[in-house]
């Protein structure tokens, strides 16, 4: 995802290092002799900071300094996969701040907002389905992210919908409470104004399924 593009994004990052503001982050990292070493975080690969934070790099109070950095690498850099990042986040932030928490959520819900305005088709775009399993590594039940999708009535967030509805169809892993909802009669009726929207479109045809799959 390009932040620079999605202002949404660009601006719950920067909320996001403003709240950590009380964590500067460290320059240097001290890691197991045998595995890493010392190392400079300008230097680091942003995977292995990922992954080894906490563990065998660094301390628990290192990754919570460096959360703003790695999830802003999470949705630049793809070696860094964001459910990865938002993992690590929830084994480590139960005595973090309301307000470093909410940042969190805040991102994630941005990012998630981005997704739906951006049409399933386009070159690079990530599933709802991708989607909604990165940002349940927070923990969190998918309410809020359920209310931004009924918010988000529009054709791309439609499609979206209806990508859900056949990929659980043929077997990908949905939240079952999501599952529930898209199958609710509030999305089915508005699968079939989408479906009579959209058409002639490319589209269609998933959106008819999703019809025939959601009744």
């Amino acid at each position: 995802m390009d932040v620079q593009t999605d202002a949404g994004v660009d601006a719950a990052l920067w909320g996001l290092e403003a709240a950590f503001v009380a964590s500067p982050p460290p320059e240097t990292l001290a890691g197991c002799p045998h595995c890493h070493g010392e190392v400079r975080v300008a230097d680091a690969d942003p995977l292995t900071l990922a992954l080894a934070l906490g563990n065998t790099l660094g301390t628990a109070d290192d990754l919570r300094a460096l959360t703003p950095w790695l999830l802003r690498r999470a949705l630049t850099d793809d070696r860094v996969d964001l459910r990865t990042v938002l993992t690590r986040v929830a084994e480590n932030w139960a005595g973090w701040s309301d307000l470093e928490r909410d940042a969190v959520r805040d991102v994630a819900d941005a990012v998630w907002t981005a997704l739906l305005d951006t049409h399933p088709d386009d070159p690079g775009g990530a599933t709802a389905v991708a989607m909604l399993d990165s940002i349940a590594a927070l923990g969190d039940p998918p309410d809020r992210l359920l209310a931004i999708w009924e918010y988000k009535e529009i054709a791309s967030a439609d499609h979206h919908l209806a990508e859900l509805v056949v990929d659980a169809f043929y077997g990908a892993r949905v939240d079952p409470q999501v599952l529930a909802w898209a199958r609710a009669d509030a999305q089915r009726a508005r699968l079939e104004r989408a479906r009579d929207r959209d058409r002639g479109r490319p589209w269609a045809g998933t959106l008819t399924a999703a019809c025939d799959l959601a009744g």
